[in-house]
């Protein structure tokens, strides 16, 4: 594989009412690895803006709603400031922050795409209910079907990936609602990009409710799928 060593990696935090999380999961990442740094806040009014405040982070309030577009604001921001390669990483507890330094690890060694899979053994999903289980297998069984490569995290927000390679007018073309992620992993996959899976637990979240909605991001990642199945890659 060849070497990239040369390249920044920037480390990408949605937040929206993080507070919980954040206090005990962020003194966890080891800031040294990246070359940037930065929150997308949807709109926290649980004192997460005080906390990022207090301790020098930068952040910005992303200017359209939902998930997805918060994810690509933050993305862009960061190429702006001159950025390789993007990690998305949660800080509600589901994204265990030692497994950081692997992802920039790989992404530094030639990897388009790295996933952090609570799916490839010996990792497990502590978060996962019978109905997300079971959505998770089934997506990623349909999406494995784009490609020659096999995953078995096709979902997971936590993941690394070169920007050059995946934020472009032709991908985007093909999302749909909340969820970039498994159109990452479809687009990865129809490229036959060098793609990274490392197996890592995702324990509960910390603290709030979560914000995802299972039939509507089933939906979305559905009318993505059909999307990409008919999308011929120049």
């Amino acid at each position: 594989m060849t070497s990239s060593s040369g390249l920044t990696v920037g480390l990408l935090l949605p937040v929206l009412n993080e507070i919980d999380g954040l206090t005990k999961i962020f003194p966890l990442i080891d800031k040294a690895i990246f070359d940037q740094i930065l929150f997308i806040d949807g709109g926290s009014t649980d004192g997460t803006i005080d906390f990022l405040e207090r301790n020098k982070c930068q952040y910005v309030f992303q200017k359209k709603k939902g998930l997805s577009e918060g994810t690509l604001e933050g993305i862009y921001k960061l190429k702006e400031l001159g950025v390789d390669c993007v990690i998305e990483f949660s800080p509600d507890g589901n994204c265990i922050p030692s497994h950081l330094v692997d992802v920039v690890r790989e992404l530094k060694s030639g990897a388009d795409l790295v996933v952090v899979s609570r799916y490839l053994p010996p990792a497990k999903s502590l978060d996962d209910s019978l109905i997300t289980g079971f959505g998770n297998f089934i997506f990623t069984s349909v999406i494995n079907m784009f490609g020659k490569q096999k995953i078995t995290d096709s979902l997971n927000i936590y993941r690394g990936f070169r920007i050059d390679k995946f934020i472009c007018n032709e991908m985007l073309q093909l999302l749909e609602g909340p969820v970039l992620e498994p159109l990452i992993t479809i687009w990865a996959l129809k490229n036959n990009y060098r793609v990274k899976e490392i197996p890592g637990d995702e324990p509960p979240r910390i603290g709030g409710q979560k914000k995802m909605r299972i039939l509507y991001n089933g939906f979305c990642i559905l009318r993505m799928i059909k999307r990409a199945i008919f999308f011929k890659i120049k």
